[in-house]
């Protein structure tokens, strides 16, 4: 007899995610081998002050920008460009595929779009009353 319930046993979620890695490596290439992480952070300074950076790592040859933030008076002086520029010029380097990240629309959507990032999908309200916004850069 089949059932299904709700149970948050760590031997079972185990079981579940060891069975769904063993199926994607046969399938997938890039799976093969034990899946990787790499940080990459990238900060920002005023002389010895830390005003902001982006944290993001590297999976399946993609950079994904999990984290982009700067003081606010740092805002505005293309600091963030550059900041972006500099993540791109290190993903070109590694030969990375591209860059990804999400924002909601209360955020930076027009900034990636000026940078030529493209939305490939949104989701609306997660959380509810907002639209999160999925973008990428093809860098190669």
């Amino acid at each position: 007899m089949i059932k299904i319930e709700q149970n948050n046993d760590e031997k079972a979620k185990k079981f579940v995610f060891e069975g769904i890695k063993k199926n994607n490596r046969k399938k997938c290439q890039w799976l093969r081998e034990e899946e990787r992480e790499y940080d990459y952070n990238f900060l920002v300074y005023d002389g010895d002050t830390l005003v902001g950076g982006a944290i993001g790592y590297v999976l399946f040859n993609w950079y994904f920008l999990d984290l982009l933030w700067l003081e606010k008076t740092y805002r505005g002086q293309d600091i963030g460009t550059n900041l972006i520029k500099r993540i791109e010029e290190h993903a070109l380097k590694e030969n990375l595929t591209g860059v990804r990240m999400e924002t909601w629309n209360f955020q930076a959507k027009g900034f990636y779009e000026k940078l030529g990032y493209k939305v490939y999908a949104t989701i609306e309200d997660c959380p509810p009353g907002t639209i999160n916004y999925f973008f990428m850069k093809r860098l190669k």
